[in-house]
């Protein structure tokens, strides 16, 4: 019985499909070279198929895994921790109903950033000021992740105030341990995005998170060439 059972949970295994269907016709004098070229072909497919399809069916989201390429998100995120996202359905955040529409408008336009010393000296935006009325962030909103334009990479950052607005709902984020909200664009800040964020565009949000795994990625791909080349 224990071995029919085992004979039934192999085939939950894919490398037997290989073994049984593939390797007979592509590998019949069962020659070392060509079976570890078929097995790291089949291996990148099983990856790619899990990642692309099975991970992103199950969780909601078109990019169930992202790497933290900074330190903007600290403590709670570190760099090289590895970010398991679901649908960004259902986001509590703090929301403001405006009058006008926010699609494509630079955030000066109609709001204004208000700020606090900290003990150390340095400046830290707090509250969002529109028609007006202050609006504090709300540091304790959900950790989304949305595609930057100006950066050409996708960002991990905190939703910390909802605009809804004629055109649709928009997102300000904030980096935990960065200054000021991503979407300062004023001189001498490090403007990440340029417009708010469309709440329709985000491509998943934070459901857990597995720590440094990708760090060795981030030594190979980004860190070393920036070492080696400038």
């Amino acid at each position: 019985m224990r071995k029919a059972l085992q004979d039934k949970l192999r085939w939950l295994d894919p490398f037997t499909y290989v073994d049984e269907f593939v390797m007979p016709h592509v590998n019949p004098s069962g020659d070392k070279a060509i079976e570890t070229i078929v097995y790291l072909f089949f291996a990148f497919l099983f990856a790619y198929v899990l990642y692309n399809f099975v991970l992103a069916f199950l969780l909601g989201s078109p990019t169930p895994l992202v790497i933290v390429y900074s330190g903007s998100m600290e403590p709670v995120l570190y760099r090289g921790d590895v970010v398991i996202l679901t649908k960004a359905s259902g986001l509590d955040v703090d929301e403001v109903q405006v009058d006008f529409a926010v699609g494509g408008r630079n955030l000066f336009e109609f709001a204004d950033i208000s700020y606090e010393r900290t003990p150390s000296g340095s400046l830290l935006a707090k509250t969002l000021k529109i028609q007006g009325a202050q609006y504090p962030f709300d540091k304790s909103g959900p950790i989304v992740v949305y595609y930057s334009s100006l950066r050409r990479q996708d960002i991990i950052h905190r939703a910390v105030l909802k605009l809804k607005a004629t055109d649709g709902d928009y997102l300000v984020t904030f980096g935990d341990n960065n200054p000021t909200i991503d979407q300062d664009c004023r001189p001498n800040t490090q403007c990440v995005n340029l417009h708010a964020v469309p709440a329709g565009s985000l491509k998943g949000k934070y459901l857990f998170h597995l720590p440094l795994i990708g760090y060795i990625k981030l030594l190979i791909f980004d860190d070393l060439p920036r070492l080696l080349f400038g």
